[in-house]
């Protein structure tokens, strides 16, 4: 899958007000989390005043037109119908983009385009920037070469670093300026250490730039000292082991090779030509087998990357009625702010047993492909009206607060473990028994529900087929994904209407068909492209582990996402489950 470091955040940018985008910066921290209370769908009249603007909506549809030629054309007409968008130059970045990969014969319109690109720049500063996105979709499409080190070199000679520091502290002062104006504070100044350590990471991006392209200019002694220089810096820069990885591995260090291409591989961001570098190295010093190295990659993603909240096993207190919690989140592989959302959620998993919390993971292609990503799960997006990842509902509650990385994950799971403590003390509203099975090819449920304690006219029962982890290396890092919906049961997939004369359902999965279904939407997605660009999947996860699976049943008021009760199966192949001992596990 082709990565776009510089363009696809300003692609991003753009698409932040369209349903389901990413919302939140890797770097965010996560915000204080408030449990929304559940609640109708908007009014119409609220659902207009979220409406995207035209501006934005015109350059969002234009940006996801997967034809090359109708995508330019429909970029023009953008910077045409909004001349003074300050998204101009979004599109402009697009138009290179889409003929670097698409058209990448057309050399000429290439280099005009670069070209009106750098000179509309106003500045040293911003040229230099510029420069330094220019250069990196050409490297990344492998075209113009030789204009991708020009442009390379003027971004690196762009950087000054008294001018930097000085930029910077005049754009601090003029924000505590207008802070004291208004009345307020302008925050604490940042340090000459903090500046001089900002400026050394910008400098550190453009120096990769460049080293990758002397690499495939063939000039690997002047890439290496380069990339060295980075990496140095930044370790953190999967296209940066990846190129010194293989640089490695050409060069025969094996030992080298293997330590760099094992942190590309586990970023989730490596290119094939670093996997298979990886596979190669590996084999050579394992009896030319590969055997065995996913294993490696799986112990050095735990001893790298644990979880950072340690948790107590949860005790109950008097309180602790019979209520079963459901934990509902939106998450994608490719997602960076989800990453502390996804290790809270593991780290709530690892405090309560299944019979106290249930957590299901819905995948969604936000705001790269998601290879755990299926129809239900993304219908089950448009009910709860997701408009960014991560988003998460505690009991059908929406919990509000921003995503963020590893160091946010604290944060995250001390808001997330609130609520599921409130509600382990709440009363369930209704009763519900579930008997459920797996037998060879097909997985058998059936629910009863009684004693219902609510009022409402529209509820329903919702059953959903888990694996339990899937393994993955996705963009964002994360390796282990835990509790991947992959189907859900009922009438089109969406659950059993529950009234006075139904309140026995039962659901049966055929596991070939439901894998068949995984990998026809797969496919499709695909073939289509993601937002208007090609790409392909690394790995397409539609195979079911039948060792490897679990059934969610829930009850939930479909006006006001309220969930009643929860239970939790762990489908074990040999022997039947029933929802009492079934939750007794963790």
């Amino acid at each position: 899958m082709r990565l776009r470091t510089v363009l696809s955040a300003l692609l991003f940018a753009l698409a932040v007000t369209a349903a389901h985008a990413q919302t939140n910066k890797p770097d965010q921290a996560a915000a204080p989390a408030e449990r929304a209370k559940p609640a109708t769908p908007a009014p119409a009249a609220q659902t207009a005043a979220r409406e995207t603007p035209p501006e934005a909506k015109a350059l969002q549809d234009a940006t996801r037109i997967n034809d090359g030629v109708k995508k330019i054309e429909a970029l023009e007409k953008f910077k045409k119908d909004f001349p003074n968008s300050n998204s101009v130059i979004t599109a402009d970045f697009a138009i290179l983009s889409t003929l670097a990969q698409k058209m990448s014969g057309q050399k000429p319109r290439i280099k005009a385009v670069a070209k009106l690109i750098y000179d509309g720049g106003k500045d040293k500063k911003e040229k230099g920037s510029r420069a330094g996105q220019i250069a990196d979709t050409l490297v990344t499409d492998n075209v113009l070469l030789k204009d991708a080190e020009k442009y390379a070199k003027i971004s690196l000679a762009a950087l000054n670093q008294a001018e930097y520091i000085a930029d910077q502290k005049a754009q601090a002062a003029k924000r505590v300026a207008t802070a004291t104006g208004r009345g307020g504070r302008g925050g604490t100044p940042p340090t000459e250490a903090d500046l001089i350590k900002r400026f050394q990471e910008s400098r550190a991006v453009r120096l990769a730039t460049l080293g990758r392209v002397e690499l495939k200019l063939g000039k690997t002694a002047a890439a290496q000292t380069l990339l060295d220089e980075s990496y140095a810096v930044n370790a953190n820069q999967p296209a940066v082991t990846a190129a010194l990885g293989e640089i490695a591995a050409k060069q025969g260090n094996d030992a080298k090779a293997m330590d760099y291409l094992v942190t590309a591989r586990l970023s989730g961001r490596s290119p094939a030509s670093t996997n298979l570098a990886l596979v190669t190295v590996y084999s050579k010093t394992h009896n030319g087998s590969a055997a065995g190295l996913d294993a490696l990659l799986d112990a050095e993603y735990h001893k790298r990357f644990p979880n950072p909240v340690k948790v107590e096993t949860y005790k109950p207190t008097e309180q602790r009625s019979d209520r079963g919690v459901l934990a509902e989140v939106f998450t994608g592989s490719g997602c960076p702010p989800c990453v502390g959302a996804d290790l809270a959620f593991e780290a709530a998993m690892e405090r309560y047993a299944r019979k106290d919390l249930t957590v299901v993971m819905y995948h969604q292609h936000v705001p790269q492909p998601d290879p755990m990503t299926n129809p239900d799960t993304q219908a089950r997006s448009k009910y709860y009206a997701v408009t960014g990842v991560p988003t998460y509902a505690v009991d059908g509650a929406t919990l509000k607060g921003n995503g963020a990385g590893r160091e946010g994950t604290k944060g995250i799971f001390d808001k997330v473990d609130s609520a599921i403590a409130e509600d382990l003390e709440t009363a369930a509203e209704a009763r519900l028994t579930v008997h459920a099975t797996a037998n060879g090819n097909t997985v058998h449920v059936s629910a009863a529900v009684d004693d219902v304690k609510s009022e409402a006219k529209d509820l329903k029962v919702h059953v959903l087929l888990l694996e339990k982890e899937l393994t993955y290396s996705g963009e964002n890092g994360i390796r282990f994904h835990p509790m991947v919906v992959r189907a859900m049961g009922g009438q089109d997939d969406d659950g059993f209407a529950l009234t006075a004369g139904a309140t026995s359902f039962d659901q049966a999965w055929d596991l070939d068909q439901v894998s068949a279904g995984l990998k026809k939407h797969l496919d499709e997605y695909e073939a289509t492209g993601h937002r208007g660009n090609a790409f392909k999947f690394s790995e397409k996860k539609y195979q079911i582990d039948r060792a490897n699976l679990a059934v969610a049943v829930f009850v939930q008021d479909v006006k006001t996402r309220h969930i009643l009760q929860t239970v939790y199966v762990d489908l074990n192949p040999a022997s039947p489950h029933i929802s009492t001992e079934a939750n007794a596990s963790r």
